[in-house]
């Protein structure tokens, strides 16, 4: 209603702000009035049309309700600002001002009806000056003001950073006539500062050298749209974050990493009729119900790496080779490489992924780099294998400790330090052997590896071989100085790596179940397994630790072996019983006991059927949704414990059909329509996966 705001429950601001300090997050609020996001109305209220002004316009009648939305959030967010010792270290305004614009789902005749994206030129320059200033009036100061650049946005110049993204998928592209999407841009390097070069559909108003280049909207995954059905590849959102690195972006920001659901809203579903009534999982790295999917586990060494070696990329220039502009994303054939360098060091990338494309694989791959005073080629043992949606990158004259890393077929991640030992984190790329050249050093005494070879030439260096299916470890003994050593990971290894802070010094973890950081220890969430493994690596600055669990009915058992203590935890396996009632081929009623949540943390519900739209109901009343994409449908029942008070949910399916609708004018009162060909609405299978919460205690020396 007008002029009523609430903050309690999930819309808490100041609290979800509080969260994210304790958590060590910084904040940028995107405090619109327009934020889009496939939401009704783009987010603005019903009651905000009919009235004698535009919205989106530098109207004094628009523009009042602006002020009052800016001091409530202002006032939410009193204290939290950088300036303050907060984590507010940004304000976004607007979204896509002049560059898109939501559907009017207050209106008859969805889909064919937007709320424009504001005036043009001058007026569109002035309204963003009026929104920051409101901010500022609102006690909204930041260091930094964003604002969506692609477009025809306007630019508050020297005072707003425009921010950029990308997609792999692009539903808003699809329609009736056009049912398939062209492959993107996204996938060929381009250089961001480059003021000469094509930059794909990167032409901003100013110097490309002017602002550095950032993004909030790299995909992390895309929303499933009524005439779009996608499954987002898992290497689309790594390779993403890789073009846009290469070409010089050092503010990695996505749209989005972790999925959600909209609520019900009090003049009806808040999600634009394109898209599902309810869930907007966006197929992210983290799911709507906490999933960790595949693509968030090829993020993290990545997003390990910038953390601990973004200093020395950030100041690194884009280097495309010969011919790099030419590529077209239909190029099935070209190996696409680029780099980022300093002149002496730098980063090789490489990307053989392209949405809506087969790529080739290309085998016996070798690059020379061609520096201001020398030119490195590698690797000189064997070429390397660049598979199909691989992605990755390889650095050339990498600072290790004082000595120098000539080359690796491998990526780095991470490093810990202690007094005895400085150790290098690297990921093997899938199918490709881990060859690391290190300079000889009158100070070395031995190199060494516990997997693989090792073999010193004439020209002075030392060539470690590691096997691709294989992880190990290489040690360089140096004489009065501490051991250098590099643990080269495969490609599944490394997907398991988490780096954990124990009072400021960082543990490095191994495990295929999602850890998470607490006061007292790390809490596992085990989805579907009451026993698990992880291991702990044994020469960081922090000892590995002692462990104890919090939950009495929980076994751990610890040893030691190689490089890293080793645990195995055990609990009581919870069985999940439901009852399932067909009562349609398209329609089943699931029953299931009132205490089905005790004793878990959550119960995933996974879902397999074919059909258009999946919906879930108890009570009478839709709680979730889905668009039919070939994947399973998954729904957490944890968040909807009041709703399924009566212990049961029923499940509906409508027709995927696959054929011609033709309409008859037969009837005497109403136009029928026809359908000729398949149609198919059946459910195949429920099940019910409880996630397990294991706590654990660090215990006392």
């Amino acid at each position: 209603m007008e002029g009523e705001f609430e903050w309690q429950g999930n819309r808490n601001l100041r609290r979800f702000v509080d969260v994210c300090a304790r958590n060590g997050m910084y904040v940028i609020l995107r405090v619109g009035p327009f934020c889009h996001g496939e939401v009704r109305n783009g987010g603005l209220p019903d009651w905000l049309f009919g009235r004698t002004f535009d919205v989106r316009s530098n109207d004094e009648g628009y523009l009042r309700y602006v002020r009052r939305l800016f001091r409530e959030i202002g006032a939410q967010t009193a204290g939290q600002m950088f300036k303050d010792g907060g984590p507010v270290i940004g304000i976004q305004l607007e979204n896509e001002f002049n560059a898109a614009a939501a559907l009017w789902e207050l209106t008859a005749k969805q889909g064919d009806e937007y709320l424009g994206g504001g005036t043009g030129g001058e007026a569109g320059t002035e309204h963003m000056r009026l929104l920051k200033q409101y901010a500022v009036e609102a006690g909204m100061v930041a260091p930094i003001y964003t604002s969506t650049g692609w477009g025809a946005a306007p630019l508050l110049e020297d005072e707003v950073l425009p921010l950029y993204g990308g997609y792999a998928y692009t539903p808003w592209s699809i329609s009736e006539q056009n049912p398939d999407q062209k492959p993107t841009p996204e996938y060929v390097f381009v250089n961001y500062h480059n003021e000469t070069a094509q930059s794909g559909e990167f032409n901003p108003p100013y110097a490309k050298t002017k602002y550095p280049f950032a993004c909030c909207e790299m995909g992390g995954g895309m929303q499933t749209w009524y005439l779009s059905r996608f499954q987002v590849e898992p290497e689309s959102v790594m390779a993403m974050s890789l073009m846009k690195i290469a070409g010089g972006c050092n503010f990695v920001g996505y749209y989005m990493f972790h999925g959600g659901t909209n609520p019900v809203g009090k003049t009806g579903y808040l999600n634009e009729s394109t898209t599902p009534r309810i869930t907007y999982d966006f197929q992210a790295p983290l799911g709507e119900f906490g999933q960790i999917r595949d693509s968030a586990h090829l993020l993290r060494p990545l997003h390990y790496f910038l953390r601990r070696f973004g200093e020395r990329l950030a100041p690194m220039a884009t280097v495309l080779p010969q011919g790099a502009e030419a590529i077209t994303p239909e190029d099935a054939h070209t190996l696409r490489y680029a780099v980022r360098t300093d002149g002496s060091a730098g980063f090789l990338f490489v990307n053989n992924y392209q949405d809506h494309v087969e790529m080739d694989r290309h085998e016996d791959v070798r690059f020379a780099v061609r520096l201001a005073e020398e030119t490195i080629e590698f690797p000189t043992k064997s070429g390397l294998t660049v598979h199909r949606n691989a992605s990755f990158i390889l650095p050339f004259n990498f600072a290790l400790d004082g000595l120098n890393l000539r080359y690796a077929t491998a990526q780095p991640v991470t490093r810990v330090e202690s007094a005895e030992a400085a150790t290098y984190f690297f990921s093997m790329p899938k199918g490709v052997d881990g060859e690391f050249r290190i300079d000889a050093h009158e100070g070395i005494a031995r190199v060494s590896a516990d997997a693989g070879t090792v073999e010193r030439d004439t020209g002075n260096h030392y060539t470690v071989l590691i096997p691709h299916d294989r992880s190990g470890m290489i040690r360089i003994t140096q004489k009065g100085a501490r051991e250098i050593r590099i643990y080269a990971m495969n490609a599944q290894e490394a997907s398991m790596l988490w780096e954990m802070d124990d009072e400021g010094l960082p543990r490095m973890m191994f495990s295929e179940i999602p850890p998470v950081q607490t006061g007292e220890g790390i809490e596992f969430f085990s989805s579907g397994q009451s026993s698990f493994s992880f291991r702990e690596y044994a020469g960081g600055p922090a000892a590995p630790a002692k462990w104890r669990t919090a939950h009495t009915a929980c076994s751990i058992a610890q040893h030691r072996g190689g490089w890293f203590h080793s645990y195995d935890l055990e609990l009581p396996a919870k069985e999940v019983r439901l009852e399932t009632r067909k009562i349609h081929d398209h329609k089943l009623a699931l029953k299931f006991a009132s205490r089905m949540l005790e004793g878990v943390e959550e119960v995933l519900l996974s879902i397999d059927y074919t059909g258009n739209v999946g919906y879930a109901f108890a009570g009478g009343r839709l709680f979730h949704d889905h668009f039919h994409n070939g994947a399973p449908w998954e729904i957490g029942l944890s968040r909807f414990r009041d709703t399924l008070l009566s212990g049961e949910i029923i499940l509906e399916t409508t027709p995927l059909r696959r054929g011609v609708m033709t309409v008859t004018a037969d009837a005497a009162m109403a136009v029928e329509k026809q359908f000729t060909g398949e149609a198919a609405a059946v459910f195949h299978s429920v099940t019910a996966v409880p996630v397990y919460r294991v706590a654990l205690i660090r215990q006392a020396d």
